[in-house]
Parts: C-alpha cells; sequence; structure tokens
C-alpha cells in the first residue's frame, strides 16, 4: 500500500474550518472535531510542503538547547493540525510518521506519538478525548495563554533513522518526534491551525519589509512553552523575515 499524501488525507476536512477569528457569541466560527468527523490516519504519509532543519539556541554561553524548525505554507500548519488531532482521536493509533520529501529538508521524518489514554485513579481505568472545540484566534508569537502544568505541554526530540552515534554524529540526526499528552497535542494543534488563519499571512510593509512571522516554543530555560527535557520549536510562514530565500517552492 503507497503513502498517502498529507494533503490529500487532511486538505479536505482544511477546507471546512472556519477561515477569520471567531468572536465570542458566534458559533459559526467555532468547529468541533470528534472521533465521527476526524479521518483515520495511515501509519505513513509523506509531504513536500514542509522542510524541516535544527539548529542551537545558547543560553549564557553554557547550555545549547535543540531547535526544530518547521517551514511550511498556512495551508500544511493546518493539515499537520489536523493530523495531529486524528491520531490523538483515533481509535487504532498512537503513533504517525510523515516522509518528508523536500530536498531541502534536514528531517527526513516526522513522528506523531502521544503516551495513550489518561489514567484515572481506579485500577487500569482509562479516559479517552472524545471531542474537541477549536475556537480560531490569532495566536501569539509566544504563547504565553497556556495556563498548563509542564507535563501537559508539547515535547519534541531529535533522532536518527538509521544508526549514529549520539555524540559524534548529533549533526546527521534525520528524524524528529512530536509527543506528549492529550492535552500537549490538542494545545500545538490548536497553534497550527491558528497560525494557518488567512489573518496570518501578513505581508510586507511599504518599504518592503517583510513581517516577522515566527511562532516559538521555547524550553524552560526562557519562556517555557515545551515539557521538560523537550528540544524548542519555531514554526515559519512563507514571506517571513525567518523564511530562507530558497524555499519558494512551498508558498503556495
Amino acid at each position: 500500500m503507497g503513502k498517502v499524501s498529507l494533503a490529500d488525507f487532511a486538505g479536505p476536512l482544511t477546507m471546512r474550518l472556519p477561515q477569520t477569528p471567531c468572536r465570542e457569541q458566534n458559533h459559526d466560527e467555532h468547529y468541533t472535531f470528534s472521533p465521527e468527523n476526524l479521518p483515520e490516519p495511515p501509519p505513513l504519509l509523506n509531504t513536500a510542503g514542509l522542510v524541516m532543519t535544527k539548529t542551537e539556541h545558547g543560553y549564557d554561553n553554557c547550555c545549547r538547547i535543540d531547535i526544530v524548525h518547521f517551514y511550511a505554507s498556512g495551508r500544511t500548519h493546518r493539515e499537520l493540525g489536523i493530523l495531529i488531532l486524528s491520531a490523538l482521536f483515533s481509535r487504532n493509533s498512537q503513533r504517525v510518521a510523515i516522509d518528508l520529501e523536500h530536498k531541502a529538508s534536514d528531517i527526513k521524518r516526522l513522528e506523531l506519538n502521544w503516551s495513550g489514554y489518561s489514567r484515572g485513579a481506579g485500577w487500569d481505568y482509562r479516559r479517552k478525548p472524545t471531542q474537541s472545540t477549536y475556537h480560531p484566534e490569532i495566536p501569539e508569537q509566544v504563547p504565553l495563554n497556556w495556563h498548563v502544568d509542564e507535563r501537559d505541554l508539547p515535547a519534541f526530540s531529535l533522532d536518527f533513522l538509521g544508526p549514529g552515534h549520539p555524540v559524534n554524529d548529533l549533526h546527521k540526526r534525520d528524524k524528529a518526534e512530536i509527543g506528549g499528552s492529550d492535552d500537549a497535542l490538542v494545545l500545538l494543534a490548536e497553534l497550527l491551525l491558528n497560525i494557518g488563519l488567512p489573518a496570518c499571512d501578513i505581508k510586507p510593509d511599504e518599504r518592503g519589509v517583510p513581517a516577522d512571522k515566527t511562532y516559538i516554543l521555547e524550553c524552560s530555560l526562557g519562556r517555557q512553552r515545551v515539557a521538560r527535557w523537550s528540544a524548542e520549536a519555531q514554526f515559519h510562514l512563507p514571506h517571513s523575515f525567518s523564511w530562507p530565500g530558497e524555499y519558494p517552492s512551498l508558498d503556495f
């Protein structure tokens, strides 16, 4: 069975999502996700519309933290958010992978892996998600409105698709993983859905200076928006100040 493209998998649902930030009393601008309206994710997808690279964030010249960069159009950010929610609500799978086929991508595979249904207080009692209502809003570049315990923040990590030395070959790491609790993945999915709102596609100013459309999740050494021991993450939109010029094919 061949791989399914991310656009084919998530595109139809993405087109039905609200395109404008919601007003508190207008429920037409909300969207409720559930197992009934989310597609069942295949174990492996592919896309050429997402480039992922890796750099480091130095803190006080003594500590260096990995940064995982996501470069994609707003539409692709939304498709990735749909995939995360589909994996979260899936009855069959807790792990989904995407092969990244753009030649500029350092990361060749992105894996989504959540920690499973929440454990209850009773013996072998589990809770599972049944629905999540999406309220579109313009996201903050650093989402300071996430008032949750650090255990409920998303986690990012880098690894090797094949063999690699954990010290000498760090620059060769070509696999990234997103993980965390169900709360963590809902927070991340909502951020990705909001990044894809047309209102976030800010054009350069009258002097041609590009806007800064980078959304940042820092570790506990900064403004903590990822779990403990997690790499940091940055999400970039086309025409942003941080968008590399060699990725024009992603702007569609």
